[in-house]
Order: C-alpha cells, then sequence, then structure tokens
C-alpha cells in the first residue's frame, strides 16, 4: 500500500471553518463562526512514531463587542455598546505528533503544542456615534497573544507522495490587554475543523 517516507519531509494545506468560545471578558465580547486557512511542515523523528510539526494559520472571523476606549493624550472615555468588528488572528504553531499507525496507507494521528502571533480587532460600525465623542477613538486593536492547542485526525495516503487529512483542533488563547475593552486581556478557545491536502518531500 502506499505511504510516505517517514525520514523525509511532509507539507500540507487546508481549510476549515472555527467556533469561537469568549472566556473573558464573557459579557463584552462576541465572535462568530470563523474561516481558517493554514500550512504546515513536519519531520519524522523515526523513533516512537513521533514527529515535530511546524505550522502557519490564518483565521478571520466578525463578532459584536462593548467598545471602551480612554485616550492617555486627552480626557475622553470613548464608550458604545454592540459594535461590529472583524477579527484577525494569524498564529504560528510548533507541536509534536504522534502517529497511532504509521508506516500505513490510513494513520490516525494525535497533536499538541504552542501557539502564539498576531491578533487584530478592526471595528466596522458605529463609527458617527465614537465620532461625536471626540476625534481621537481607535478604529482598530492589534495585539500579540500565545497559548496551546490539541488536534486529532486521520490522514490518507494515495500515493508515496499525495494525500488528504481530517481533522479536528482545540485551542485555548490569551492576548495582551486591549486598550478598546477597557484595557483588558482576551481570553478564549477555538474549535476547528479543517480538511487537508497532503505532500511528500523526500531527502
Amino acid at each position: 500500500m502506499p505511504n510516505l517516507n517517514t525520514a523525509g519531509l511532509q507539507g500540507s494545506a487546508g481549510v476549515g471553518f472555527t467556533d469561537f468560545v469568549v472566556e473573558r471578558p464573557k459579557g463584552d465580547f462576541q465572535i462568530d463562526r470563523g474561516t481558517f486557512v493554514a500550512i504546515a511542515i513536519e519531520r519524522g523523528f523515526n523513533v516512537l512514531h513521533l514527529y515535530l510539526t511546524l505550522g502557519l494559520s490564518h483565521m478571520l472571523a466578525e463578532g459584536t463587542s462593548n467598545y471602551n476606549y480612554s485616550n492617555l493624550s486627552s480626557t475622553n472615555t470613548y464608550s458604545v455598546t454592540d459594535i461590529k468588528f472583524k477579527a484577525e488572528v494569524t498564529d504560528l504553531n510548533l507541536g509534536l505528533k504522534i502517529k497511532l499507525i504509521d508506516d500505513y496507507w490510513f494513520r490516525p494521528y494525535i497533536e499538541g503544542g504552542g501557539l502564539g502571533g498576531y491578533h487584530q480587532i478592526k471595528y466596522t460600525s458605529k463609527a458617527t456615534e465614537l465620532a461625536a465623542q471626540g476625534a481621537d477613538a481607535k478604529a482598530k486593536d492589534v495585539v500579540m497573544g500565545s497559548g496551546y492547542y490539541g488536534e486529532g485526525g486521520l490522514e490518507v495516503m494515495f500515493s508515496e507522495k499525495f494525500g488528504v487529512r481530517l481533522a479536528g483542533r482545540q485551542s485555548w488563547y490569551l492576548t495582551k490587554r486591549l486598550e478598546t475593552a477597557r484595557n483588558r486581556m482576551l481570553r478564549y478557545s477555538t474549535e476547528t475543523y479543517y480538511f487537508a491536502l497532503l505532500f511528500g518531500f523526500s531527502n
């Protein structure tokens, strides 16, 4: 049956969807279902079915929040409720994968690791209400965030160089403080399901 050389490299490119659960500040943030795209590369250790994985992912979603921002250069405090926004999350992840059945045409696996990256909130409504309160409200908030993830799935190989993956991933994040959310950190989790194409690269 077809298989990949476990001593070589394997690349992947996938798409899927993500559900968000905001844990803090729970009453002031809601993020809707979004899209997920990712690329990754892995290399096997040739021991205990272990692989080192490195990935880059990007998530897009929309949502609503209660906006509250105090400008340091003035006495203005801007506050509106139910303002709409677009969210972008770009992450690098580094992890370890265990393929429960290795060197065969189907490979169930589990994976876990750390992640970190760029989180942007761009506000898309109620500009008139904010302008009525002053001229220096923030239209977007950009912070760094980090967390960890766990993933499980199944890889199916059609040849030595090509296959597919079906996977589910659970991730947990904590960002730096958002100035437009009363200077509070954002803690949330995501549940992602995606489909990926696999490409084998021999040494």
